[in-house]
């Protein structure tokens, strides 16, 4: 073994030896003989580099050399000043720390020295982590590494951080602070007026994460305010309001008083205690406890007025006054009411209910019900019974409304009390099995049972809703009753046996059931654009949920389309390509009506359009139900003028009218006139144009587009359309313009003689317009022209 360490020794000897570079020193630079230099590093690893190249010499470049974190100096005349070119952050609670540390050895490959203000830092070599490590003491604030005076670092431990306020325990009378990095934490205490303590002492934990100071102020009331400062810096101000705070009394308050004892926070004194019970001052014994104090309380008789819902408050040393709370005797005290189930009997709980004489319920302005006592347990009408110093069992009114109950007790005389009131809920009993009728616009419905109340004894609202749930029906508004029935409005609905259910508080209390009565047809009535409208009762408002059903005489059946619909009538389109007469049914919801009918529909038309000029053209007659119409059997008239069948449906006829001749008829297509339709078939029936105008069809009117110039015989010619020759009439500045003469062939020209030809001559009317109006068969154009050459 022996021989085995004097090799190892042999073998770093020789190497330190000969792993040499040939570098020196040289005007401020290091010159090497090599390209390649081999150096040593300070973890015994060898490495060779390249040197820099200039001007054919080699140069050493220590700065940019990637190993300079275990390089030593070379030799006792090449040394390098060590670099830590960061650190990692320091806690206040110092430790160790590893850290890049370049340059870190002498030639002789041991590790140089560094310090902290006057502490000396002795790095050492973590070969696990192939990194140089070193201790810091706990500390704060920044600080300085230097190696012989040089300063080769500037860094700080971790700032302090109290994330929360500071808890103050005035029981102890500590105060804790907690947060991060505490190192040299104080305290400054203030109260309203003067300086406490300038320097109480914290205790600091290991971690530098709390700190605890102990004082005698922070025992007693205050409106403390205690800066904080960490490393000798402030940090923030806090502020403790910590004034005297009642929460209870512990314990009861009997008829004779007593001392009684408080709880609540910051009631420790420093000097003395005094109370205020109503208007009566009282004394309180000093305490060593900041959650709990006692007072004198009066006996009732001698506090002299009623005995609930008494002010007290505490004053600490004359100077802290704590909140109120409010406390009461002994005396009888509804604490809850809950009624059994949908009966009438009810469960009073609360205390001292042993010397209850009387009880009375309030169910409105200036009413109330006396409730007798009774002597057994079972109770099978109005009155009461106290089963224990806690429960008292009441059977109230079948119609009482919500309301109040206080209890009585005494002699009647001037020892008798009565106990505040207390506010109780009723849920109102549905009868069951009720079942009601109604219109589809719905109706108002009595509902029946026990405690039906809608409103409260003041008038407010019972929280009830009645409604069908998924089936989207409603009964609102709700009106009160007499307290066995309430009426509630049924909104519009169909269809038959909806179940209502009643909620109170939005929890089901009862239902009842609905129907809506089937739809009756009545009469039927043609409209104008084809649809028919049946009058009716209960028809309701529901487009989507109506089938109305066609019967022919033979028993088939098709649907018509219902396209509006309210509770007196609706209007629905007729199928398309059937028999003029048949029975309807209407079907709503899950209701039928009765057969109506048989109706026969008679041909509407509709409209004729377009309108055609006097030479004539093709009229189209849009109406509905031709159904007995045809082709050969069918003449249509308009005026006295044919107009001869090209095309007929069941809801269009089209026709053409020939140009006019006037040797065949002094009356033609212009202006307006009747158009009748007439059939030879079987059950057909003559029918006349419906339009707003009267029973008439109106042909284009005329329009005057251009005209020439007046020649020396007096003659115009007016050029336009729709010239027609019926009633024909021509002004020229409200004169007229005789012997008109139309183009027959084209009816978009005429002539006429101007009558005050004359008369314009005398005057200069080359740039004076003329007002030319015609009037064709009752319907006219007016145009605005210039005098022509």
């Amino acid at each position: 073994m022996k021989v085995i360490y004097i090799y190892l020794l042999l073998l770093l000897v020789c190497k330190f030896l000969f792993v040499k570079s040939s570098c020196s020193l040289k005007v401020g630079k290091i010159e090497c003989e090599n390209e390649f230099e081999t150096f040593l590093l300070y973890n015994e690893t060898v490495v060779t580099v390249k040197m820099d190249t200039n001007g054919g010499k080699y140069y050493f470049n220590a700065l940019e050399f990637p190993y300079k974190n275990l390089l030593c100096d070379l030799n006792i005349l090449i040394k390098f000043t060590p670099e830590i070119p960061s650190f990692p952050n320091i806690p206040t609670t110092g430790g160790e720390f590893g850290f890049t540390f370049n340059f870190p050895c002498d030639y002789k490959q041991k590790v140089k020295n560094i310090q902290i203000d006057k502490t000396i830092l002795s790095p050492s070599f973590d070969t696990s982590k192939n990194q140089f490590v070193t201790y810091l003491d706990p500390g704060c604030g920044p600080f300085n590494i230097s190696r012989n005076g040089i300063q080769i670092l500037s860094t700080t431990y971790e700032t302090g951080a109290i994330p929360n306020a500071p808890i103050l325990d005035d029981d102890k009378g500590i105060l804790t602070i907690q947060g991060s990095n505490l190192y040299n934490t104080s305290i400054k205490i203030y109260s309203n007026n003067i300086v406490k303590d300038t320097n109480p002492i914290g205790a600091l934990d290991a971690s530098h994460s709390s700190v605890t100071f102990s004082a005698e102020e922070f025992l007693t009331p205050n409106n403390w305010t205690i800066e904080v400062s960490i490393c000798g810096s402030f940090y923030k101000s806090y502020s403790f309001p910590y004034l005297p705070k009642l929460d209870k009394m512990e314990g009861v308050l009997n008829d004779n008083g007593g001392n009684m004892v408080f709880t609540g926070k910051h009631l420790r004194p420093k000097h003395n205690v005094t109370g205020t019970f109503g208007n009566k001052t009282i004394e309180c014994l000093t305490s060593n406890s900041s959650k709990s104090i006692t007072c004198t309380i009066p006996s009732r008789k001698n506090y002299g007025f009623l005995g609930y819902d008494i002010p007290v408050t505490i004053t600490i040393d004359g100077e802290y006054k704590s909140n109120t709370i409010k406390i009461s005797y002994d005396l009888p005290l509804i604490q809850s009411v809950s009624q059994r189930g949908n009966s009438q009997i009810f469960d009073v709980t609360g205390v001292y209910f042993s010397g209850v004489k009387n009880m009375t319920v309030i169910t409105g302005k200036n009413m109330k019900t006396d409730i007798i006592q009774k002597k057994t347990a079972t109770l099978e009408e109005p009155g009461f019974f106290i089963k224990n110093n806690y429960t008292i069992f009441i059977f109230l009114p079948n119609n009482t409304q919500p309301g109040f109950m206080n209890l009585v007790v005494g002699d009647g005389g001037s020892e008798t009390f009565t106990s505040p009131r207390y506010n109780f809920k009723i849920t109102p009993t549905i009868t069951a099995g009720q079942t009601f009728n109604s219109t589809t616009s719905g109706n108002d419905l009595e509902i029946k049972g026990i405690f039906m109340r809608t409103v409260d004894s003041d008038g407010r609202d019972v929280p009830l809703t009645v409604n069908s749930g998924s089936g989207g029906l409603v009964c609102n508004p709700l009106k009160d009753g007499d307290g066995l029935l309430f009426t509630c409005v049924l909104g519009p609905g169909f269809g038959s046996s909806h179940t209502m259910n009643v909620y109170y508080n939005l929890i089901p209390i009862g239902s009842f059931t609905v129907s809506y009565n089937p739809p009756y047809l009545g009469t039927s009535e043609q409209e104008k654009d084809g649809t028919i409208k049946m009058n009716g009762k209960d028809l309701g408002e529901s487009v989507k949920d109506s089938i109305m059903t066609v019967v022919y005489s033979d028993g088939n059946t098709v649907n018509g389309t219902v396209i509006k619909s309210s509770h007196t009538s609706l209007i629905f389109r007729y199928p398309i390509g059937n028999r003029n007469t048949a029975s309807y049914i209407f079907q709503l919801g899950d209701q039928k009506s009765n057969k109506a009918g048989p109706f026969t529909l008679k041909p509407i038309i509709e409209n004729t359009d377009p309108a055609v000029p006097c030479g004539g053209g093709v009229v189209t007659i849009n109406g509905h139900y031709f159904f007995n119409y045809t082709k050969d059997t069918t003449t249509i008239t308009i005026g006295k003028v044919p107009c001869n069948i090209s095309s007929i449906s069941e809801t269009t006829i089209e026709c053409v009218i020939v140009p006019n001749l006037r040797s065949l008829s002094p009356y033609y297509t212009s202006g307006t006139k009747p158009l009748v339709i007439s059939s030879s078939n079987p059950g057909s029936e003559k029918v006349y144009q419906l339009t707003p105008a009267g029973l008439n069809y109106k042909f284009a009117p005329p329009t005057i587009t251009n005209t020439s110039a007046i020649d020396q015989t007096a003659l115009i010619t007016i050029y336009g359309t729709s010239f027609g020759d019926a009633n024909l009439e021509i002004l020229i500045n409200d004169k007229p313009c005789t012997q008109p003469e139309i183009n027959i062939h084209t009816y978009s020209s005429l002539t006429c003689n101007v009558t005050n030809y004359d008369e314009m001559k005398i005057y200069n009317y080359s740039n004076t317009k003329f007002n030319i109006s015609i009037s064709v068969d009752g319907q006219y154009f007016i145009a605005d022209i210039f005098q022509f050459k």
